[in-house]
């Protein structure tokens, strides 16, 4: 893991609503500051730091990126690091998933839209709020990569670590007797101490 990135992944949600929702926080946070020193201002800014930090675990945190050898799948809470010669599958459905035998490890950051796997827009709150076409605004301004010049960024996803999974057993060939390295899983312990220290915070300003 020390060496350098093949692919940062991109990730097809969050992104927008994330850097939204970040911007509005500290939009919020700075009022407080100048306007509300006192109590009131204390517990509305632990519960801003506190949602700001959800923001980032839920929206902006999640994403993949491939090593020359693993791929690193982030999620919000939860990591997992995956050697690329293991992999025996790979799917790009509601979120990366990611097979070794029978375990799936996942990447909630990159997913093809629902609307668009099932062929007509969602009805839920997102899109009452805009935030699907805002997503699909920011997708489509983004200037397509040379490698997926022909398909859709999920497809370049998906096909791009079968690549990178089939270049990574030919190196493994290379080394008769190597011991095959494991996948991992990891907890995200810096947003997990964020995520109760801020709440707790939030909690006990409102009992001041």
């Amino acid at each position: 893991m020390r060496t350098e990135p093949v692919v940062r992944f991109r990730a097809t949600s969050g992104r927008v609503v994330g850097s939204v929702g970040l911007a509005v926080v500290a939009a919020l946070l700075g009022y407080v500051a100048v306007g509300m020193q006192n109590t009131t201002g204390l517990r509305m800014a632990t519960g801003l730091v506190f949602l700001g930090v959800l923001v980032w675990v839920t929206q902006l945190r999640p994403r993949a990126t491939a090593y020359p050898d693993v791929l690193h799948l982030q999620n919000s809470l939860r990591d997992a690091t995956v050697p690329l010669a293991a992999v025996d599958g790979v799917t790009v459905r509601r979120m990366l998933n990611v097979w070794v035998g029978d375990r799936r490890y996942v990447c909630i950051g990159i997913g093809i839209p629902l609307h668009k796997m099932v062929g007509f827009e969602s009805r839920g709150a997102s899109s009452l709020l805009g935030w699907d076409r805002l997503e699909a605004y920011t997708e489509e301004a983004t200037p397509p990569l040379p490698d997926r010049s022909a398909m859709s960024y999920p497809d370049f996803v998906e096909a791009r670590i079968a690549d990178l999974v089939r270049d990574a057993r030919r190196r493994a060939d290379l080394r008769p007797g190597a011991t095959a390295a494991l996948p991992r899983e990891t907890w995200a312990w810096p947003e997990i101490v964020a995520l109760a220290g801020t709440a707790v915070a939030f909690v006990l300003s409102l009992v001041l």
